[in-house]
């Protein structure tokens, strides 16, 4: 249980709708392992680059450092 506790410290997840609206991508979040973000937007800067679709969040105070997180989504080759 402690383990799975730990695990969760570092997690986080949230599911919803989302839109393009130019270089930013808006998720409508209607799930999250972060109960305060359902019924709000999150939004993100998108760069697509090949197979890769980047998400930057906004620069965010973070255990008292300012951090960018990256998200990279690959498309592979069938049979990759």
């Amino acid at each position: 249980m402690e383990e799975q506790a730990e695990a969760f410290k570092t997690f986080l997840a949230y599911g919803g709708r989302f839109r393009l609206e130019g270089d930013k991508v808006i998720h409508s979040i209607e799930i999250s392992s972060i109960q305060n973000y359902v019924g709000k937007e999150l939004e993100r800067s998108v760069k697509f680059q090949g197979n890769r679709i980047v998400l930057l969040t906004p620069p965010t105070r973070v255990n008292g450092k300012i951090q960018v997180v990256e998200l990279v989504w690959e498309r592979l080759e069938p049979g990759s």
